[in-house]
């Protein structure tokens, strides 16, 4: 009796191991290739705008440009006021379509002297229904052990990566939930922080914090006191910019593609969302290797890259 049952079991654990896969499956065909975008919804009343941190280059600048272009008016932030306005002159000058409003600020994002609630002030009038907390970086690919950087190096990365986005985040929430609409509020994180990567002492925790945050945050405006407001973690992979340059390919988009998918995922309802395809294939293979393969690969492709940046600075 024992004997037949043996396979009967083998055989409806295959069915549900077929069901996760094919689940699994529908659900990232449907994601990326098959579900509108749900960002139109966040254009509503009268000059509704999307506030973008660290928009001075990169993903930041991309997702600006679709932003812009798809109807939004625009709130940028960045550190360097003379590439920030460029920035600004470059998408007026560039995007399809009516031209809106485009505001900015500067603040150093490194920095404890940030007045937020101040910056949060100056916009007060303003119904801002999406928040995208893009700054983040780090002191560079370094040889040192974690005890071989003082602590306002270490400090400095943590209020990049965490501490700036939780605290601009707070600073705007009461505007946020009175707008009478659907807000949402993106942390832009680090497939990094899913992976034990030596080196990156502060960058990945950092980006862990924010999907976190983002979890905390969601339960509370849901489900303790229901507001309007959402929250979205992106898992971002690597993504070609200035501070990051590789050779283009499928699973290194330029920005201007990545910007594209991760504004179609906008709205899409996840807490959790890799925006770009070819990087949530990565993911789902990558979480199949052992993990002591996986960290051993992690630890050799990380001394290649140090090395080379080495290199280049010398």
């Amino acid at each position: 009796m024992t004997m037949a049952a043996n396979p009967q079991i083998f055989t409806f654990l295959g069915i549900l191991t077929t069901a996760y896969f094919l689940r699994r499956l529908v659900s990232f065909i449907w994601l990326y290739y098959l579900r509108p975008s749900s960002v139109n919804k966040f254009i509503y009343g009268k000059e509704p705008y999307a506030l973008i941190t660290g928009a001075s280059d990169g993903i930041g600048r991309a997702t600006a440009l679709e932003l812009y272009e798809k109807g939004f008016n625009l709130i940028l932030h960045g550190r360097n006021e003379a590439k920030l306005t460029k920035v600004i002159s470059e998408i007026k000058a560039t995007a399809k379509g009516p031209s809106r409003d485009i505001k900015y600020f500067i603040a150093s994002a490194d920095s404890p002297e940030v007045d937020f609630q101040k910056i949060a002030d100056e916009f007060r009038q303003l119904k801002v229904t999406l928040l995208i907390n893009n700054v983040g970086g780090s002191n560079g690919l370094r040889s040192e052990k974690v005890d071989g950087y003082d602590e306002t190096e270490l400090l400095c990365d943590i209020r990049i990566n965490a501490l700036f986005p939780f605290y601009l985040t707070r600073a705007f929430l009461p505007q946020l939930r009175s707008t009478g609409g659907p807000v949402e509020v993106i942390f832009v994180g680090s497939q990094s922080a899913d992976i034990a990567i030596p080196r990156l002492y502060t960058y990945a925790p950092s980006k862990a914090f924010l999907h976190r945050l983002a979890c905390c945050l969601n339960s509370d405006e849901q489900f303790w006191t229901p507001s309007n407001v959402r929250f979205v973690y992106w898992n971002v992979g690597t993504v070609v910019t200035n501070s990051l340059r590789e050779t283009p390919g499928l699973f290194y988009p330029l920005a201007a593609k990545f910007a594209k998918s991760a504004v179609a995922r906008i709205g899409c309802g996840k807490e959790r969302v890799t925006p770009y395809a070819p990087h949530a294939f990565q993911q789902f293979f990558v979480g199949l290797l052992p993990e002591s393969f996986l960290l051993k690969y992690a630890a050799d492709t990380m001394k290649k890259l140090i090395e080379g940046f080495e290199k280049r600075v010398d």
